[in-house]
């Protein structure tokens, strides 16, 4: 996973712009990482999901920061996390799962990006959940002989739940907090996507202003702008008398 220049991140930024969460995830770890954008695709959510965490590390360090507001009285509380104790390694390698419900045998994968997309496009959080499931049902059988999928019922859509989440725990990252005013405790979700991408957006304005600050100041073009170190365009907008204070 390797970090990415000034002008790739804005090409990436402004590319993810345009695009929803599910393909903007696909368009950070494209710019990043040597597999092809379908590849990136078929991975598991969790490994995506690992993956972006990997990015996280590489471009903004090894920590994650983040905010969260107490349910019960409001508190807003800062918390931070380690990438490395957030990715965790998959519980399972071997593909397809075995899943014995009360309507037949069934197969089943892990879900990936295109699941996504395609439950994205219901209209309803409960009619994308069961779309979910049912895509990831390969195959069924009965006594060794294919049948047809059926529909699930819900006993059954609970058991594929519950064993797609085994088998890729991070697909679904929580983390456990307490209000340090009135000893709350909670979980929250952690959307590594949603946080690199606020990171990624923050960063790309910044340094839109250093380049309209530089070339106001210098005359430069933005790819000559882009092309200095960090280090090199703190000092020149240092010396323009603008170094912004963000």
């Amino acid at each position: 996973m390797r970090a990415l220049s000034a002008s790739e991140l804005l090409e990436v930024w402004e590319r993810g712009s345009r695009e929803s969460a599910v393909d903007r995830a696909l368009t950070l770890l494209a710019a990043c990482s040597v597999e092809t954008r379908q590849e990136l695709a078929a991975l598991s959510i969790g490994w995506r999901d690992a993956r972006l965490l990997e990015m996280y590390e590489a471009l903004f360090g090894p920590r994650v920061d983040c905010f969260a507001q107490c349910p019960k009285c409001g508190e807003r509380l800062e918390y931070a996390v380690s990438i490395r104790e957030l990715i965790q390694p998959a519980a399972e390698n071997e593909m397809p799962l075995v899943l014995d419900a009360e309507e037949a045998d069934l197969l089943l994968r892990l879900p990936d990006s295109g699941d996504l997309r395609a439950a994205g496009e219901c209209l309803d959080a409960d009619a994308a959940h069961k779309m979910l499931l049912q895509r990831c049902v390969m195959e069924a059988s009965r006594d060794g002989t294919p049948v047809e999928i059926p529909a699930l019922a819900e006993s059954t859509a609970e058991k594929i739940a519950r064993r797609l989440a085994e088998a890729d725990p991070q697909a679904e990252t929580l983390i456990d907090l307490t209000c340090c005013a009135c000893q709350c405790c909670w979980q929250v979700i952690l959307d590594i996507e949603c946080l690199l991408w606020g990171k990624i957006n923050a960063l790309a304005k910044r340094l839109l202003r250093e380049v309209h600050t530089l070339a106001l100041a210098y005359g430069w073009r933005e790819h000559d702008i882009l092309g200095l170190s960090s280090v090199r365009r703190q000092a020149y907008l240092e010396m323009a008398g603008a170094w912004p204070t963000f």
